[in-house]
C-alpha cells in the first residue's frame, strides 16, 4: 500500500472531532499513512505529528488584531512546514477563513487539496465557491443539496452522509403523559461553545427557566462546554459539563442555540426552541448577507419551520417560555417528535468518516 503522508487541519471543536474521527479510520485502513495535523486535542491524538492547536485560542467569534497576527505567524510556520514535509495529501475541514490560504498554498506546491465539511457557502458569501473551484480537488460534502450546489458551480463534490448519524441514536423515554407540576419535563438548556454566545444567551436561558418554574415546576440542566461561567445559577438549575448523549437523552425539551447543538437534540428527536443573539455589528451584518430563511438546519433541510427560532430582538423570555409551554402540550409534543425522527433520514447512511477515508485514500497523488 502506498505509504501516504497526509496534512489535515481544522479549526474548531466539531471540526477536531470529525477530523480526528476520519484519521482513525484512515489509520485502520493504511497503518503506514503519516498524518501531520493542525487543530485541537482530537487531531493532537490521533496524528504522527501535530502542529498547533488553533482550536483552544478562542479564534473563532469576533476577530481580534491580536489573532490576525497570530494567524499570519502561524501560516508562515505552515509554508515551512508543507515545503519540508511535502504532504502527497491536503484535507481541510470547514472553517473557511484560514483554510482558503491553505488550499492556495497546495495548489502552488501541486498538492490535491480534500475538503470535508463545506463552509455555509449556501447561507451567505457564496462568491466563495469560486475560490474552492480553483484550489479543491474534491469537497466532500455533509448534506444532499450541497453536492448539487457545487457541481452546478463546477466543483467536483460528493454528499457522504453527516457525521453526526455515526454518534446519535434517537431517545426512546418519551414522555407522552401530560407535564404538569405533578409531571414536570426536565428542560435542557445550552448556551452554546463560544464566549460571546454564553455571555448573551445564559441570562435569557436563566429569566425563560424561571418562568417555567412558576409555570410548571419544570427541571433544568445546564449543558456547558466548560464550567467557566460567571454567571450565579439559580439552585434549580443543574449544571453539567460532561456533553454525555446519555446525559442529554433524559431531557424532554431543549433550548439551545442552531448549530451543532440542535442538530444532535433533532436526530436525538427532542424538541426545542432556538435562540441566537449575536453582538449587535455582527447581527446587523449577517442580516444583509444571509441568503436562507432558517438558520436551524432541521427548518433549512426540512424547508419549514419545525423548530421556531428567537433570533436577537426576538430571543425574549417571555416569548420563548410562552412558546415551550405551548410544544408541551402532549399533541404538539408527540407531534413534534414524530418530525424530528423523519429529519434524521434526510441525512445519509452511517459510516461516514470510513467513506471519507476510503475516497481520500483513493485520491489521485
Amino acid at each position: 500500500m502506498v505509504n501516504d503522508k497526509i496534512f489535515i487541519s481544522a479549526g474548531d471543536l466539531s471540526g477536531d472531532i470529525c477530523a480526528a474521527d476520519v484519521i482513525k479510520k484512515i489509520k485502520d485502513i493504511n497503518q503506514n499513512c503519516r498524518v501531520i495535523a493542525l487543530g485541537g486535542n482530537n487531531l493532537k491524538c490521533a496524528a504522527d505529528y501535530f502542529i498547533e492547536d488553533i482550536v483552544n485560542i478562542n479564534a473563532f467569534g469576533l476577530i481580534s488584531l491580536k489573532q490576525i497576527l497570530y494567524f499570519k505567524k502561524l501560516f508562515k510556520k505552515l509554508v515551512s512546514i508543507l515545503i519540508l514535509e511535502r504532504p502527497n495529501k491536503i484535507v481541510l475541514v470547514d472553517y473557511y477563513g484560514f483554510h482558503i490560504h491553505i488550499a492556495k498554498l497546495a495548489l502552488k506546491l501541486n498538492i490535491p487539496v480534500f475538503y470535508y465539511i463545506s463552509p455555509q457557502v449556501w447561507a451567505s458569501r457564496s462568491s466563495r465557491i469560486k475560490k474552492l473551484a480553483e484550489t479543491v480537488k474534491k469537497m466532500l460534502v455533509i448534506f444532499p443539496f450541497e453536492e448539487t450546489l457545487y457541481k452546478q458551480n463546477g466543483v467536483d463534490a460528493v454528499f457522504v452522509g453527516h457525521p453526526l448519524i455515526d454518534k446519535i441514536t434517537q431517545k426512546n423515554n418519551f414522555n407522552k403523559e401530560p407535564f404538569s407540576a405533578l409531571n414536570p419535563p426536565l428542560i435542557g438548556l445550552f448556551p452554546g461553545s463560544r464566549s460571546w454566545a454564553i455571555k448573551r444567551h445564559i441570562p435569557i436561558l436563566i429569566e425563560a427557566a424561571k418562568i417555567l418554574k412558576e409555570k410548571i415546576n419544570a427541571k433544568f440542566i445546564m449543558f456547558c462546554v466548560n464550567s467557566d461561567i460567571s454567571y450565579s445559577l439559580p439552585d434549580y438549575i443543574k449544571m453539567d459539563i460532561s456533553n454525555d448523549f446519555a446525559k442529554r437523552k433524559l431531557i424532554d425539551f431543549a433550548i439551545c442555540p442552531s448549530g451543532t447543538v440542535s442538530l444532535e437534540n433533532a436526530l436525538m428527536g427532542i424538541p426545542m426552541a432556538i435562540i441566537y443573539k449575536l453582538p449587535y455589528i455582527n447581527y446587523f451584518f449577517l442580516r444583509a448577507v444571509i441568503k436562507v430563511k432558517y438558520i436551524t438546519m432541521v427548518n433549512i433541510l426540512s424547508s419549514k419551520n419545525i423548530v421556531s427560532e428567537f433570533i436577537q430582538f426576538n430571543a425574549n423570555p417571555k416569548k420563548i417560555s410562552d412558546y415551550v409551554l405551548n410544544q408541551l402540550e402532549p399533541k404538539n409534543y408527540m407531534s413534534k417528535v414524530e418530525e424530528l425522527l423523519l429529519f434524521k433520514e434526510m441525512l445519509g447512511q452511517p459510516g461516514v468518516s470510513k467513506r471519507v477515508a476510503e475516497i481520500i485514500l483513493k485520491g489521485s497523488v
